[in-house]
């Protein structure tokens, strides 16, 4: 076994017939996919194969921590929920912040693997070598905060950590996601309704354990490094609040989104939301809160009315607000304490009620499809209703419960051209910007339909810079990527054009392959190059991490090589359950729609799409069609993925 890092076992938990066995990690298995996303994959790919759906006794639901998760390592605290989702119906993961990872490798384990269905409700009792599968009867119906509150009195401790599911999970609404601690969640896909599939409604854990590594002197460096470059993302992001982040995505044109109109007196309103919103901020914000270990604290809380908090970022402020077109902070935390409790997907939510009420308003929806609503913009008591008939399956919920997509195919009538997805997947509601050129792409070749796994920010806030600015920025190294990009960061920026971007597939190839990486490490992609300042601003820093808390042998090509066999076995699982380069697009109105005038991007172009399609499937090795090819699987140690689709005919035998 390696040095350090990992705990070292692997917990199996089959919850029909109770069997609960440890086994030990396999090195090969750690060495080549690390952990996190990587290893969670490897397992998705050996044991959940076309025939098992996403609501079988067969589909697994993978708990993993990264390798660095629970040590010093500053942001290492993920753990991926992995499964097949009954969204997509592809590999599908979550990145989990909060403490549950921590907790998990101190407890001694790396992962937990969850078959089967229990006959009634169940939750699963980790506490270092003691687990058990508890009675959950009297959990079954209660929402989130008040399972972890109950469990916590009846373990009488506060230390363990818990996720568990709420209503929405316990119905299997497509969108229920997995709630755990200071507003964490894991939240795309429906993992919450596997978790309800199995009658799980909560995994608790608690450890006394200590991480071992192998070069603690060595580490203890590599992270003070690491926090020493912190205070410019903490004062250029989190100092100002939640104000950048609302008012930023506040003013990029996503309202209008289904109709593709936005009102004079609506873009007034928007364009000054952000002091609106910072008053409220000031009036009403709690404190700032972090995840184990990370100094950046990206959340902020808020009281409801019940005496309990809501903690907020990004998607948790704006995405209800668009929908609804209601820009009012007391409204964003009243209908997050809803989901949160719930255990429903705000994105997903956002997207439902937008959805529902462009078709109301074109005529596609009456009040006999609606349970007598008329579903409007500007109110939040249709919002709130909305949200308690899609998590308790009522009514005109239980149409929307299945998603955008199939709630369009059952409404019929047209409704699908205005279902926005990707791989069957909602879409980040600020659906304007895949009309982006970098944006498009992304999208498109994301492994799980969710663009946030691929984006960043440098983009948008770096490359329009004058190139002294740029140069400076080089200079003081804050560009997280190879130098050979170098050269794309100084040219001419001219993103309107749209006309010769070589630079675009390369940079989403190397940020899926990054981002893969950090979901297999255990840490948060806020520490990487998603904002313009990254703490963690090299592939050779992470391979340094790692080499120093496990003793492997890794540098900066080994890092890659091992990233790069992770997105090989996604998109290889992927390939097998049917996706191809038809999946691999961005909803039809990118190249229809002329966007609104907050946008400076011109209609897409298809033919220029095509190009990026091709390109990034040849710097990946994919064939045309977008299935890897047998060379590139063998070159990374995927020759069993080759054998496979060769047998099953998918891809052709070149030997």
């Amino acid at each position: 076994m390696l040095n350090g890092g990992w705990a070292g076992t692997t917990l199996e938990v089959d919850l029909s017939t109770g069997k609960i066995e440890r086994r030990e990690l396999e090195p090969a298995l750690a060495a080549g996919y690390l952990g996190g996303k990587g290893t969670n994959a490897r397992l998705l790919w050996e044991r959940v194969p076309p025939e098992v759906g996403a609501f079988s006794p067969e589909n697994l639901f993978i708990i993993g921590a990264g390798v660095l998760t629970g040590t010093l390592v500053p942001g290492a605290n993920r753990t991926c929920i992995t499964y097949k989702s009954p969204v997509t119906g592809i590999h599908c993961y979550s990145s989990l912040g909060g403490f549950f990872g921590t907790e998990l490798k101190r407890a001694g384990y790396d992962t937990v693997v969850i078959t089967g269905k229990a006959p009634s409700p169940v939750y699963l009792w980790i506490e270092d070598d003691r687990v058990a599968i508890r009675e959950a009867k009297h959990l079954w119906g209660k929402d989130t905060r008040e399972t972890q509150e109950i469990l916590h009195r009846e373990l009488k401790t506060n230390s363990s950590q818990i996720m568990c599911i709420g209503l929405a999970g316990e119905n299997k609404v497509f969108g229920a996601s997995v709630e755990h601690a200071i507003g964490a969640s894991a939240s795309r896909g429906g993992s919450g309704a596997v978790m309800g599939d199995k009658n799980l409604k909560a995994v608790v854990v608690s450890g006394t354990r200590d991480v071992r590594i192998a070069n603690p002197v060595r580490l203890f460096d590599l992270c003070q490094h690491i926090i020493n470059r912190t205070e410019k993302t903490r004062k250029d992001v989190f100092e100002k609040t939640a104000y950048a982040v609302a008012q930023f995505l506040l003013r990029i044109g996503a309202f209008g989104n289904w109709a593709a109109t936005i009102p004079p007196e609506l873009q007034a309103e928007i364009n000054g939301s952000g002091d609106k919103l910072q008053k409220f901020i000031d009036r009403a914000k709690g404190r700032d809160v972090g995840c184990a270990n990370c100094v950046l604290r990206c959340r902020q809380s808020y009281p409801n009315a019940d005496g309990s908090h809501s903690f907020f970022k990004c998607q948790s402020w704006n995405s209800l607000m668009t929908a609804t077109q209601i820009i009012d902070g007391d409204f964003a935390v009243a209908a997050k304490n809803m989901c949160e409790k719930y255990g429903l997907d705000v994105s997903t939510m956002a997207n439902l009620i937008g959805f529902a009420t462009d078709l109301y308003q074109r005529g596609i929806l009456t009040r006999e499809d609606t349970d007598g609503l008329h579903l409007e913009p500007k109110n939040a008591e249709l919002a709130f209703t909305l949200i308690d008939k899609i998590a308790r399956r009522e009514g005109f919920g239980d149409v929307l419960a299945n998603g955008v997509y199939r709630a369009a195919k059952q409404i019929g009538r047209g409704a699908e051209e205005f279902a926005y997805t990707s791989k069957k997947l909602e879409k980040d509601v600020s659906m304007n910007v895949m009309q982006v050129p970098r944006m498009a792409l992304i999208t498109a070749m994301n492994d799980k339909g969710d663009a946030s796994r691929l984006d960043n920010i440098t983009y948008s806030q770096v490359f329009p810079r004058s190139r002294a600015e740029k140069e400076a920025y080089l200079k003081e190294g804050w560009f997280g990527y190879p130098p050979e990009f170098e050269k794309y960061l100084l040219a001419d920026f001219e993103p309107a054009a749209a006309k010769d971007y070589e630079w675009l597939g390369q940079f989403a190839a190397y940020d899926l392959a990054q981002y893969s990486l950090a979901d297999s490490l255990g840490i948060c992609w806020y520490w990487l190059q998603f904002w313009r300042y990254p703490a963690i601003n090299s592939r050779a820093l992470l391979a340094d991490l790692v080499a120093t808390t496990t003793g492997m042998d890794i540098d900066e090509a080994g890092a890659t090589e091992i990233a790069r066999r992770i997105v090989n076995l996604v998109r290889g699982y992927n390939v097998r359950e049917g996706l191809r380069r038809k999946d691999d697009k961005v909803p039809e109105f990118a190249f229809t729609r002329p966007p609104p005038p907050a946008r400076p991007y011109p209609i897409l172009d298809r033919a220029l799409f095509n190009k990026w399609l091709d390109r990034y499937y040849e710097i990946e090795g994919w064939t045309s069609d977008g299935i890897p090819t047998g060379e590139t699987l063998d070159s990374l140690g995927l020759d069993y993925i080759r054998q496979d689709l060769e047998q099953r005919g998918i891809l052709a035998t070149e030997r």
